[in-house]
């Protein structure tokens, strides 16, 4: 389902002036959307950031609708380059991200009241990005604050096939589960590689996850966040959520130490020590 699709302008529409940077961008108007609602000086950076973010997810997800195609055509080239493209775009979020850490909690006080009910819970792309990659929670298509037309498009993402479905059908095909791929003896490399990116993929965004979660620390402690949500505590129930666990776990699983025994989680399932913390079975 192609994201919030945009028909490109026809020349009369776009009018007769010839095009320049800033009409090619629609930077004017674009720079009429950082809207503070108080005199504070970090609200600024605040709002510029989120809009930046969010339009980056829009890009993510542009990406990867390419990269679940692939993968279901078996183009495994294409799809790695996508998903190298989309670790360097989530790289650029972990420092947007960054870039909010100069903001003290003292500052942030100064206009979070304004925020009224609004919180990054509620983003939508955030939520269709975790659905297209793997993750899929009944709860967010109802998602507060979302429009009727948001809430169909998370319907949708939700119906459509994952990047782990159409990975998983990938396997299926050739007769593989996750652990025999990761063995040793295979010689479906270029499935692996795949895989392997997957991994890297899902990693980075943990990383995202990790790196929010500080900063809500850092800034709000164990106070509610905005929105009526629990701030920090809902976030770090977030850090072991992964969109390719199984992967994890069979990789996890295969680089064992000889004669080592899995640890088992709180349900009983697998738990191989893996450096990265990757291979918990954990989804929430």
């Amino acid at each position: 389902m192609p994201n919030a699709v945009v028909e490109p302008l026809k020349p009369a529409e776009a009018g007769c002036e010839p095009l320049s940077y800033g009409s090619y961008l629609e930077v004017p108007g674009l720079l009429t959307l950082q809207r503070p609602r108080t005199s504070a000086h970090d609200e600024m950076l605040f709002i510029v950031t989120h809009q930046a973010i969010e339009l980056w997810f829009r890009c993510v997800l542009h990406e990867l609708e390419d990269v679940r195609e692939a993968l279901t055509d078996e183009r495994f080239g294409q799809a790695r380059r996508g998903l190298r493209r989309v670790m360097r775009i989530v790289a650029l979020v972990l420092d947007h991200v960054d870039v909010l850490t100069t903001m003290t909690p003292a500052g942030f006080n100064e206009f979070r009241d304004v925020l009224g009910e609004s919180s990054g819970f509620q983003s939508v792309q955030f939520r269709e990005l975790e659905m297209l990659s793997g993750m899929r929670d009944r709860r967010y298509l109802n998602l507060p604050g979302a429009t009727a037309a948001e809430r169909e498009r998370l319907q949708l993402r939700f119906q459509d096939p994952s990047l782990h479905d159409v990975f998983t059908r990938a396997l299926e095909r050739r007769g593989l589960t996750p652990q025999q791929l990761f063995a040793p003896d295979l010689l479906e490399d270029e499935l692996r590689d795949t895989a392997e990116d997957l991994l890297e993929y899902d990693a980075l965004f943990h990383r995202w996850r990790y790196q929010h979660w500080l900063l809500v620390v850092r800034a709000l402690g164990t106070r509610p966040g905005s929105g009526g949500s629990s701030g920090s505590e809902f976030l770090r129930s977030t850090l072991d959520k992964w969109f390719f666990p199984e992967l994890h776990d069979a990789r996890s699983h295969v680089h064992a130490a000889p004669g080592e025994e899995p640890a088992t989680g709180p349900q009983g399932e697998s738990v191989y020590g893996c450096p990265m913390g990757h291979g918990s079975g954990l989804t929430g």
